[in-house]
């Protein structure tokens, strides 16, 4: 039984954040508004402040024990009329490679390096 358990607990993975749409063609600067973000993506995960401009980031992480892990971030930076000054969209998952035209290349091992 313990060895299945362990097993178990290797395979698993954890997921933290909301997933979120990759499509940012939405958003405007000087136009969208804290309202337009609230409504289609929520909360967001995180609040704070870069250089005294107020942020909003949204995150999704999803970490596997075994195996790759992925991760995307969308940070706003807001004007003081809470329009959009700026924002900043990452991500590690395939598809948005993909959509880069970009393909996800796997790392080489030490061996294969030598």
């Amino acid at each position: 039984m313990s060895k299945l358990l362990i097993v178990l607990a290797l395979s698993g993975c954890v997921t933290k954040g909301r997933n979120f749409p990759t499509d940012v063609s939405w958003i405007k600067k000087e136009q969208t508004r804290q309202q337009d973000v609230l409504m289609l993506l929520g909360r967001p995960f995180m609040v704070g402040s870069s250089a005294g401009i107020t942020t909003w980031s949204y995150g999704f992480y999803h970490y596997r024990v075994v195996g790759p892990s992925y991760v995307k971030e969308l940070k706003f930076f807001w004007n003081n009329d809470k329009t959009v000054r700026d924002y900043s969209f990452q991500s590690s998952f395939p598809n948005d490679f993909a959509k880069a035209g970009l393909r996800k290349v796997k790392p080489r091992s030490a061996h294969q390096r030598r």
